[in-house]
C-alpha cells in the first residue's frame, strides 16, 4: 500500500474506539504495519460514512477510492493488497477457521456481551450521541437498557461457557491463532476490548485462562489496546 487509507472509526466522548469491529480492523492494520488516517466520528455523524460509500463502522477508504465496508471485508482486503505479514499464518485452513469464528463471535458471543454491558455504554457518550444511543437501543430491544442487562450476572455465566473453545485453543500454549497472534486473536480481542472500554463490569475473572492472553494482546503493536484506558 503506497499511501495510508482512511479508517472511519466510531468513538466515545473521550476518543476511544467504540465498536468491537473497529478494534478488529485497527488490530489488523497494526499487524500489517499500516498507519491509517483515522477519522473519528460519533453515532450521529454516520451520514459521513454513508457519503463515503459505506453503511456502517468501520469503513476503510483507500487513496484510489476503493471502499471496504465491514471489518471482515477490511481484513480480506488488507491480506490481498499487503500479503505480508499474513493475518492467516495457517493459510487457507486458518482463513476457514477464522470465517467460522467470525460467525460464532458475531452471532453467539457478541449478543451475550451486549446483555452484559449495554446499560453502561451511555456513560462513555455525551450529549446528542448519548441521547441517540439510549433512544435507538431502547427501540431496538423494546425495553430499557437497564432491563436488557437485568440478568447480567447470569449472562456472564453463559458467556464463560461460550468462551470455552478459546480457552481450549490457548491450552496448547501461545495464542488462539497458534504460535503468534493473528486474526483469530484479534476477532475475540475486539469484543473483549470493546467491553473493557465501555463498561467497568468484568467479563472474565483475574484467574481466567483468557486473562494473560488479553494482557498480551493489550500490549501488542506498541500497546495499541492498552493506550485506551479501561472504563471505571
Amino acid at each position: 500500500m503506497t499511501s495510508a487509507p482512511i479508517l472511519y472509526d466510531l468513538i466515545t466522548k473521550d476518543g476511544a474506539a467504540l465498536s468491537p469491529w473497529c478494534w478488529h480492523a485497527k488490530m489488523a492494520l497494526a499487524h500489517k504495519g499500516i498507519a491509517a488516517e483515522v477519522k473519528p466520528l460519533d453515532f450521529t455523524q454516520k451520514d459521513q460514512v454513508i457519503a463515503a460509500g459505506g453503511k456502517s463502522f468501520p469503513l476503510m477508504v483507500e487513496a484510489d477510492g476503493t471502499v471496504s465496508d465491514d471489518s471482515k471485508i477490511i481484513t480480506d482486503r488488507l491480506e490481498e493488497i499487503c500479503p505480508t505479514p499474513t493475518l492467516f499464518p495457517g493459510g487457507a485452513a486458518s482463513h476457514a477457521a477464522y470465517d467460522f469464528m467470525h460467525r460464532y463471535v458475531q452471532t453467539i458471543l457478541f449478543p451475550t456481551v451486549v446483555k452484559i454491558i449495554l446499560k453502561d455504554i451511555p456513560d462513555v457518550l455525551d450529549g446528542a450521541d448519548r441521547d441517540y444511543f439510549i433512544e435507538s437501543r431502547t427501540t431496538r430491544f423494546g425495553k430499557s437498557l437497564d432491563e436488557v442487562c437485568a440478568q447480567r450476572d447470569a449472562h456472564r455465566e453463559t458467556l464463560s461457557t461460550q468462551l470455552d473453545p478459546f480457552r481450549k485453543a490457548l491450552a496448547k500454549g501461545g495464542f488462539i491463532s497458534g504460535d503468534t497472534p493473528a486474526m483469530a486473536d484479534y476477532l475475540l480481542f475486539g469484543v473483549m476490548q470493546w467491553a473493557r472500554v465501555c463498561s467497568p463490569y468484568a467479563l472474565i475473572s483475574a484467574d481466567d485462562a483468557l486473562t494473560p492472553w488479553m494482557e498480551s494482546l493489550l500490549d501488542l503493536h506498541g500497546g495499541l489496546g492498552r493506550a485506551t484506558p479501561a472504563a471505571s
